[in-house]
């Protein structure tokens, strides 16, 4: 994918060879990366041991440190290990508070408009001997019914908890007076109330309960008393329920009043910690890797503390990860921008993308020395070639001569510098009249509609955009064409 903007308005930006810009300058990146990263390793690592020496109880944190200062530092480690213990409390009941208002079904009822399904189920006992089992009867369906799996697969399907569609059926019976004898049997009403944000939800519930109660009817006519179970009816309605109202109000009430407390307490942490001359973070990271110790007596002598110098490590890698990304990715945002917005020729594949018009006569060997990866890489990107620099040369003199061969006058200019074109024309053996840098000498540009031909010359890392593109510009006034250019 390629995209494009240039000196006037529009610069080419061949992703491909962006990347071999990025490879090439690999080992900069790493660099950048390593001591980025081990900066920030070491500086870590430093607080860590600062922060385990001030909070380590066991150990005096310099010989210089009184009985005082040691009971007072104690004090205050004690502290704050209380608050931290308070907060992670107050964080647990934020998430149970936090998950249950956002996931709930009772928080998703519409107090305006609640739904509510109402059955009424006739327990009959075969037997009116038996009619003091009735309530037993009665709180063995409730239980079943808070404690069975039956709701499970329901709760899994509209993406909720099973207690949280538990919580929305409600037992009553009717009261022992109520019940009703005869000489054969006893009776006695259940009835069984569900409500929640849709009709859909109250009726699918209410059919579930039903057929759990019909299904464990067989097994607690055994294990109770010999019974029959039957429906007299369910009742649908909707209506406003200012107590569903108040409870909703009252959850999100108490997730405030819990986080305006953690806040309260975060407050006293910083406090201890200013005493202490640590970080709020460190001393809960400290605290969570280190249990309480209780100290009976005031160590005598001053010592290191016994906390693991690995553990120190391992909590520390996180920042000398972050610190090499973070490196290395500066780094090659620093070449993105260089390529994209930079003002000098970086590579000759940027050259002859920019300057589509110009035909590619060649391109010299990259000079200076060189490791065997920046060869490998450069030559991908066509910067180099695995011909020896002889025969580079020789290819691009004959290809310059194939090129001229039928023009009559030839100009050699460019933007390069004037020590490198001197080279360049030399060595390649370059037939023409050679006259660099237009813009230094005008008369140039005034002879330019007396040659047949003109060749380029133009360096990386030292050529513009800006001056080449005005070259070409003056050249091209001039009605003479451009054969081409030599990179090097």
């Amino acid at each position: 994918m390629e995209s494009s903007k240039n000196e006037s308005s529009e610069v080419y930006i061949k992703v491909r060879d962006l990347i071999y810009v990025l490879l090439k300058n690999l080992g900069i990146i790493l660099i950048a990366g390593i001591v980025l990263g081990g900066a920030l390793f070491g500086y870590r690592f430093a607080k860590k041991t600062t922060t385990a020496n001030v909070l380590d109880t066991t150990v005096r944190i310099s010989a210089s440190e009184t009985d005082k200062e040691y009971q007072t530092r104690v004090g205050n480690v004690e502290r704050a290990r209380d608050i931290v213990d308070a907060i992670g409390e107050l964080n647990e009941q934020i998430d149970n508070q936090r998950h249950y208002v956002s996931d709930s079904v009772f928080m998703k009822i519409d107090p305006e408009n609640e739904y509510e399904s109402t059955t009424q189920i006739l327990i009959t006992l075969e037997d009116s001997s038996t009619s003091g089992l009735d309530m037993a009867l009665v709180s063995a369906y409730e239980r079943d019914i808070r404690g069975g799996s039956f709701l499970d697969e329901y709760s899994e399907k509209i993406g909720t908890r099973p207690d949280y569609v538990k919580e929305l059926i409600i037992f009553t019976s009717d009261a022992p007076e109520y019940s009703f004898i005869s000489v054969n049997n006893y009776a006695i009403s259940m009835y069984i109330r569900v409500y929640g944000p849709t009709y859909e939800f109250t009726k699918e519930v209410m059919d579930l309960v039903i057929a759990e109660v019909q299904g464990v009817n067989a097994e607690l006519s055994k294990s109770v008393a010999p019974h029959k179970v039957t429906v007299l009816g369910t009742q649908e309605v909707v209506k406003y329920d200012p107590q569903s109202r108040d409870y909703q109000v009252n959850h999100t009430g108490k997730l405030e009043t819990l986080q305006k407390q953690i806040a309260t307490y975060y407050d006293s942490l910083d406090s201890v910690a200013d005493v202490l001359g640590v970080k709020r973070n460190d001393i809960i990271n400290y605290f969570e890797a280190n249990e309480r110790v209780v100290v009976d007596e005031i160590p005598s002598d001053y010592a290191e503390s016994d906390v693991s110098t690995m553990s120190m490590i391992k909590s520390s890698l996180k920042y000398a990860v972050l610190g090499f990304l973070a490196g290395a990715f500066i780094v090659v945002l620093f070449y993105i921008l260089k390529y994209i917005f930079g003002k000098k020729i970086i590579t000759q594949a940027q050259f002859f993308s920019v300057f589509g018009g110009i035909k590619k006569i060649g391109v010299l060997k990259p000079s200076g020395n060189r490791c065997k990866y920046t060869e490998f890489i450069e030559i991908k990107a066509e910067d180099d070639s695995r011909m020896s620099a002889d025969n580079t040369k020789k290819l691009i003199s004959a290809n310059y001569g194939n090129l001229t061969r039928d023009l009559g006058k030839v100009l050699i200019t460019g933007t390069a510098d004037k020590k490198k074109m001197d080279e360049t024309v030399k060595a390649l053996g370059l037939k023409g009249d050679y006259k660099p840098d237009i813009f230094s000498d005008p008369d140039i540009l005034t002879a330019v509609p007396d040659y047949d031909g003109v060749v380029l010359i133009e360096q990386r890392g030292v050529s513009t955009f800006k001056n080449v593109s005005n070259e070409i510009e003056l050249i091209s006034n001039g009605g003479t064409k451009i054969v081409g250019a030599v990179i090097i």
